[in-house]
């Protein structure tokens, strides 16, 4: 199975007539665009389940709910916060122009440290 990591607005395509596009991740849901031959069927796979289909042999089990430490818990990631890493990023990029490149490489290093990836499921997680 071909694991890949998107961030919104990017998307990726299946064969020449399907495009699938991230378009928002918040709250604990990425919400996807399809864009495919009416004789493709796209079912959503709790439906598929509810309606007696098998899950996919090639997906990984479900997550099994685990306790977290209050230490372990990560903040819900939102558009807020989603913007807020955008706006730092572009400033960042801005500062690797200027004469202050050495600060905004130790920042965003932190920033990195910080929040590794907006796409992360530890950060939409409930």
């Amino acid at each position: 199975m071909l694991k890949l990591t998107l961030l919104p607005d990017e998307y990726l395509t299946v064969r020449d007539d399907i495009v699938i596009q991230l378009t928002r991740v918040a709250g604990g849901r990425a919400e996807l665009a399809v864009d495919a031959p009416r004789e493709f069927p796209i079912v959503r796979g709790a439906v598929l389940e509810k309606n007696g289909g098998q899950r996919p042999a090639c997906l990984a089990p479900p997550p099994k709910k685990k306790a977290k430490s209050s230490r372990d818990q990560v903040f819900r990631w939102n558009d807020d916060r989603e913007r807020a890493v955008r706006i730092m990023k572009r400033t960042l990029d801005q500062l690797d122009q200027s004469q202050f490149s050495q600060e905004a490489k130790l920042l965003r290093d932190q920033l990195n440290r910080i929040i590794p990836a907006v796409w992360e499921d530890d950060l939409a997680a409930p």
